[in-house]
């Protein structure tokens, strides 16, 4: 059923490369590539994962290095998939992070995106407080100064930020933005006005605060394939955790979070971290290997 189509699995990682090797393995499937971008700063020897898979091309693209939360993420996405859409051929584009993993066999997901032809799976978000923020004003110290840390440097980049706010400074005035969550699953015509405009997104989302959640789905409203956009899930089961009030970090899985997984739209999970989540990889994979779908409830299905 899914022979004709193609995907493209294009994975952004730093560290935890025992996590990554179990997923590119894992994605090795005749109709699948694999694309990646390994943090610059990361001192993982890449070397050995383009040796990993059977039928799956992997392709390591050039590694710069990734600030959290600065405009460095937005370009990484932006050049694999400029990466993938070259080599050509995909249907469907999935991002996935290092610590991600597939929950449902690759025959169920081929078949899924049959079924599914044209969709666009991204989840749009509630926006928090201080929303436009994060785009509107420049956010100058974010790259070099910030990254994750809650520094004093945050709180000078964020004090610039009001003050240009007073003096009237507003990037996007008059644009539509909406925020979702960063891992997406989108289909070539949607990469294609990504590529198309690479460039020009670049450099508007350069200087800005953790536009990776905001840059894909803001620059494909207003065309035609907004139509397309599911809105309410991206295939994923992703479980939040709040740090702060204005940050969440994804929590590790566990076998205690198999009931999350078998949902018929759940297609992968992050994030696995070992040893937590050993039990959990091996239940996945046996799962896999006795009834050809992976996690499935199956009376959710018949529903």
């Amino acid at each position: 059923m899914g022979a004709s189509m193609r995907h493209a699995y294009l994975i952004i990682a730093h560290d935890r490369p025992e996590e990554l090797q179990r997923l590119i393995r894992a994605l090795d499937y005749p109709d699948n590539a694999i694309y990646m971008h390994v943090d610059a700063k990361s001192t993982m020897d890449v070397r050995p994962l383009a040796h990993l898979t059977e039928h799956s091309p992997v392709t390591l693209i050039d590694r710069k290095a990734i600030a959290w939360g600065g405009g460095s993420i937005v370009d990484a996405e932006l050049r694999l998939f400029e990466a993938a859409y070259k080599d050509g051929g995909f249907r469907y584009y999935h991002l996935l992070s290092g610590v991600d993993y597939p929950v449902k066999s690759q025959q169920y997901i081929h078949d899924y995106f049959e079924h599914h032809n044209g969709e666009n799976f991204i989840q749009i978000e509630p926006e928090l407080d201080r929303f436009r923020m994060k785009f509107d004003q420049y956010h100058f110290l974010q790259e070099k100064f910030v990254g994750k840390k809650r520094n004093l440097w945050k709180y000078i980049d964020f004090a610039s930020c009001y003050a240009q706010r007073l003096v009237g400074v507003r990037r996007f005035k008059g644009h539509e933005m909406k925020r979702a969550i960063q891992w997406v699953s989108i289909t070539d015509e949607a990469v294609a006005e990504l590529v198309r405009r690479k460039d020009e997104i670049t450099k508007r989302y350069r200087w800005t605060y953790c536009c990776d959640e905001i840059f894909l789905v803001s620059e494909l409203i207003g065309t035609p394939l907004e139509k397309t956009i599911t809105g309410t899930t991206n295939l994923r089961y992703i479980e939040w955790e709040w740090v702060s009030a204005q940050d969440s970090s994804p929590r590790v899985l566990t076998t205690a979070d198999i009931r999350h997984l078998e949902p018929p739209d759940i297609l992968f999970a992050r994030k696995f971290n070992l040893p937590q989540s050993v039990e959990l990889y091996q239940t996945i994979d046996d799962a896999i290997a006795s009834n050809a779908e992976g996690l499935l409830n199956h009376k959710e299905v018949a529903a």
